[in-house]
């Protein structure tokens, strides 16, 4: 049933069902992955500007806030409505709403003028985007030049994308490979825009 769903994903990738954000909220995940250290893995700073894709309810997108301070700002793009409420909720009680500007929009249109994020993140989003090509087209047009991007992938969600498919997929787009941690369950690389 799962390699199913995981071979359904793949021919035609979606995001997440919002109704099953409950699964991205605990249990085995937090075994395995750990916001702060891949925060700090990816080199989020003081005063950045990061962006979230795909933030779904908001761990990532809390981290990064508390990490680029009061002169930085983190913008939190969600395609599903429900999830991005679950963001501002989760933001708001960790006390770091005015960090956090929140992007109803998917990744192939945001909402930013070029080269002008420091940063940006999808976590087990990748898998979920079905045209690859145009999404990172638009990522480096709005990434800084030599700006990085991490891209966080769990074997627990069915669009995980292996880390030698991220790879090629994102040098064919432009990237610079960087670095990679984790296991083949759950991983992150980092990337550089190269322009």
């Amino acid at each position: 049933m799962a390699s199913r769903r995981r071979c359904a994903q793949n021919l035609q990738p979606a995001p997440f069902p919002h109704q099953f954000s409950a699964l991205l909220e605990g249990g085995l995940r937090w075994q395995y992955l750990e916001p702060g250290a891949i925060a700090g893995m990816l080199g989020i700073a003081a005063g950045m500007s990061v962006l979230d894709v795909g933030a779904g309810t908001g761990i990532f997108t809390v981290e990064a806030a508390r990490m680029v301070g009061d002169q930085g700002m983190v913008h939190a793009v969600e395609l599903q409505e429900p999830l991005l409420h679950k963001t501002e909720m989760r933001c708001h009680s960790a006390g770091v709403s005015h960090l956090v500007h929140l992007h109803h929009c998917g990744v192939y249109d945001l909402p930013f003028i070029d080269d002008s994020i420091d940063l940006a993140l999808l976590v087990s989003t990748f898998g979920e985007i079905a045209d690859k090509p145009a999404a990172l087209s638009e990522l480096r047009r709005v990434l800084k030049p030599d700006a990085r991007l991490g891209v966080t992938e769990e074997m627990l969600f069915p669009g995980y994308v292996g880390a030698g498919s991220s790879r090629r997929w994102l040098e064919e787009a432009g990237f610079q490979w960087l670095a990679k941690s984790g296991s083949p369950w759950c991983y992150t690389a980092v990337f550089r825009n190269q322009k």
